[in-house]
């Protein structure tokens, strides 16, 4: 009681503090780009790319000079670079990682959107390394890959060879076991994964850690980290916390100003000084920080 006491007496403060705060201390949107059919998903790249994932379209787009228009792939289907839902993305700067939903696997394009490879393990003998709807896809900074598997619902690690090490995230993660998981990001010693109502933190050997949010915010659409900052995203609503879990503060959507209203967050990231909100038609730009 007293924690949910310390959290409502936070909420009122913040709510207070942005009511006497100048109109300039608001999120003021830069511009805004895109005209997509249902854009779910948004990835940046730490080369400076933006990748977009439209699912009614079956397409990635890529801007790597925001200001420009992007380049694309896909369409439906399930031969060699088309999609049957895309969910996720990942990159090193070298090769693209795309998980293909309804097609159970997950596809490699080099920078250039050029197809290389796909890897599926739904039809395998070995239950333990077996992935079906996957959900997510994320990148280590040594190359190794992480699936969030939506058919088992559990996380699975391959090495940059592709050679299963581990899962985790299921009936044996105890209070870290997974239920509707929706997003995966991992940093260089943390792997955290996006539920509806919580953010659930494990090490990178597939320890549960802890949850980040319980209680706070729900109906999760998407998350970033960005200098220490847990920033989670819902149809209506930005949340701050800590990466060490502790609620900063929340910015409700009409607090943005923007040229084109945002009718639902669909994803958010952050890349240097901008923050990139996703709507299902516009990618909108807002510059933070110095």
């Amino acid at each position: 009681m007293a924690a949910i006491f310390e959290i409502v007496l936070s909420l009122c403060a913040w709510i207070i503090s942005v009511c006497a705060q100048p109109v300039d201390s608001i999120p003021v949107e830069e511009f805004s780009v895109g005209s997509f059919e249902r854009a779910t998903h948004i990835f940046a790249g730490k080369q400076g790319a933006i990748y977009v994932l439209d699912t009614d379209q079956n397409r990635i787009f890529v801007f790597t000079d925001i200001t420009q228009p992007p380049k694309s792939v896909g369409g439906f289907g399930w031969s060699a670079g088309s999609f049957d839902k895309p969910t996720g993305i990942a990159t090193d700067g070298i090769n693209i990682y795309v998980s293909d939903y309804g097609n159970h696997r997950i596809q490699q394009f080099d920078r250039n959107l050029n197809y290389l490879s796909s890897f599926s393990t739904r039809d395998t003998s070995d239950a333990f390394s077996r992935f079906g709807y996957p959900l997510d896809v994320a990148m280590s900074e040594l190359g190794d890959l992480f699936i969030l598997d939506g058919e088992n619902i559990r996380v699975l690690k391959f090495n940059p060879q592709q050679f299963f090490e581990r899962s985790f995230g299921d009936i044996n993660a105890g209070k870290g076991k997974l239920h509707n998981p929706i997003r995966l990001v991992v940093t260089t010693s943390r792997i955290f994964i996006g539920e509806q109502t919580r953010i659930v933190v494990f090490d990178y050997f597939g320890n549960y850690l802890k949850s980040i949010g319980d209680g706070v915010m729900s109906r999760l659409t998407g998350f970033t980290i960005s200098d220490n900052v847990l920033l989670l995203a819902s149809p209506d609503t930005l949340w701050q916390f800590s990466q060490e879990g502790f609620f900063q503060k929340f910015i409700p959507l009409n607090h943005l100003i923007t040229g084109e209203r945002i009718d639902r967050i669909q994803d958010i990231a952050c890349i240097r000084n901008r923050l990139f909100i996703l709507s299902p038609r516009r990618l909108h730009i807002f510059k933070i920080g110095d």
